[in-house]
C-alpha cells in the first residue's frame, strides 16, 4: 500500500523533500499610505519626478541616474546605502504630469516592484497623495537580508517628500 502510494506521488512529481519542506508562500510586500498635503498636486508630482535630486533630502540614496527622459516616461536607477546595505533597482516610470506616477521594476535584486504615486487636488494648494508600492525580491536569501531595512524606509518615503516639500515650498 504504502509503495503504491509512494509511485503516485513519484508519477505526479511530488518528492518526499517537497512533502516534508514544502516551499514557503510568496507573499508580495505591500506598502500603502495616504495623506493629506497642504501643496498642490503638482507640486508633490514636480518632487516625486525629480528623482535626481533624491539624494538631497532622501539619506539612503546614494545617487541617481537618468538612464532615459522621453515625453512622459522616465527611466532611472536608483543606489540605496542604508545601514550597511548596498543595493541598486532601476524602474521605469510612466507619467500622468501633475497627477500619477506608474513605476514598473527593470532590474534589481527583486522578482517583482511595482508602484503607484496618485496626486488628487483638493484646491489650490493642497491634495491628497495615494502611495502604494509592492515587491518582491528574487531570492529568500535577499529577502532576509534586505526586506526589513526596504520595508521601514518604503514606509517613511512619503512623510520625507512631505518634509522635503514643507521646505521647498514652505
Amino acid at each position: 500500500m504504502q509503495a503504491a502510494r509512494q509511485t503516485r506521488l513519484q508519477a505526479a512529481g511530488v518528492s518526499f523533500i517537497m512533502l516534508a519542506f514544502p516551499p514557503a508562500p510568496k507573499i508580495m510586500k505591500t506598502v500603502e499610505k495616504n495623506v493629506l498635503v497642504l501643496h498642490s498636486a503638482e507640486q508633490m508630482f514636480e518632487l516625486v519626478d525629480k528623482v535626481e535630486d533624491y539624494p538631497k533630502f532622501l539619506p539612503w540614496y546614494s545617487k541617481t541616474e537618468i538612464i532615459e527622459r522621453t515625453g512622459n516616461e522616465l527611466k532611472a536607477r536608483l543606489f540605496m546605502d542604508y545601514m550597511k546595505v548596498q543595493q541598486s533597482f532601476a524602474t521605469h516610470n510612466h507619467n500622468v504630469p501633475g497627477r500619477e506616477i506608474r513605476m514598473d521594476l527593470l532590474e534589481g535584486p527583486f522578482k517583482s516592484l511595482q508602484g503607484t504615486w496618485t496626486f488628487i487636488p483638493l484646491g489650490d494648494d493642497c491634495c491628497k497623495i495615494e502611495f502604494r508600492l509592492q515587491y518582491d525580491f528574487s531570492s529568500s536569501l535577499l529577502s532576509a537580508l534586505i526586506s526589513p531595512v526596504f520595508s521601514h524606509l518604503s514606509g517613511t518615503l512619503v512623510d520625507a517628500f512631505i518634509k522635503e516639500a514643507d521646505r521647498r515650498y514652505g
